[in-house]
């Protein structure tokens, strides 16, 4: 016997994959970002990973907090010796 009735042919239950931001929604955190891929001291894999962090911080705080930017920037700074 063949099950031809609609619902023995139901759909899948999955939610459908959002796509995941590549780059920060907000002004602050956008300009952050720019400071961080313009940076000549930090390395590309160190780019992505603060770059990665920024929109993190956004998607868990909905903007980039005072503190947030200065840590941040403190890592993407050259570090100057006295």
């Amino acid at each position: 016997m063949t099950k031809t009735k609609p619902s023995h042919h139901r759909g899948t239950n999955k939610a459908a994959i959002a796509e995941k931001a590549s780059w920060p929604s907000t002004l602050e955190g956008a300009r952050l970002a720019t400071e961080v891929r313009d940076s000549a001291s930090c390395a590309s894999d160190t780019k992505a990973r603060l770059t990665r962090e920024i929109i993190d911080h956004e998607a868990s705080h909905g903007q980039c907090t005072q503190t947030f930017l200065k840590k941040i920037r403190k890592q993407v700074r050259p570090r100057t010796t006295p």
